[in-house]
């Protein structure tokens, strides 16, 4: 993936603490970090970072209405996500 910053990125070494159950979901959440950094653009990132710190309940929210797998959402289900979005955030 190529993005704005990739030309100028360094790596740092750095320590982490990282709270988790066991190895296994200790794994899950730095897979989860690695996604986010692999597939979303620097901006986008800290943004999502934001919103999900600032609003940790659009978590549940992103539950409620993500499409099974497979399967595919119609411009009516967009309409109806983004009305019961706005009727919880707005």
């Amino acid at each position: 993936m190529r993005t704005k910053y990739k030309d100028r990125m360094k790596n740092f070494n750095i320590s982490l603490t990282v709270p988790a159950l066991d190895e296994e979901q200790l794994k899950e959440k730095l897979q989860a970090f690695q996604d986010l950094q692999d597939h979303l653009e620097h901006d986008d990132f800290i943004a999502s970072t934001t919103i999900i710190v600032e609003h940790p309940d659009i978590v549940d929210f992103i539950k409620e209405v993500i499409p099974e797998e497979g399967e595919e959402l119609t411009m009516t289900d967009y309409i109806k996500i983004a009305k019961k979005a706005f009727e919880r955030f707005a």
